[in-house]
């Protein structure tokens, strides 16, 4: 999307970051590509980041009405010095 419109040269080299509303969890450096071209000329170049479980049952996805504390099933970030 970014080199479609202008903002990144086919062929660059970049990292992108992906995730949830929880906050970021993957990231991969990637040789950037027009859309037209994507399957052709788009490369991972390497892997920097990604989760080590893919999926988790969660309560908001098995049940849709369900609204109560999704915090309870995440672990905080802790930054140490």
């Amino acid at each position: 999307m970014a080199t479609d419109a202008g903002a990144l040269e086919e062929g660059e080299q970049v990292v992108t970051l992906g995730g949830t509303y929880k906050g970021l969890d993957t990231a991969l450096i990637v040789k950037t590509s027009y859309s037209l071209n994507f399957f052709a000329k788009f490369e991972v170049l390497e892997i920097i980041a990604k989760p080590l479980r893919t999926s988790r049952l969660l309560p908001e996805y098995a049940q849709k009405e369900w609204k109560g504390d999704l915090d309870q099933y995440y672990e905080p970030i802790r930054l140490t010095e």
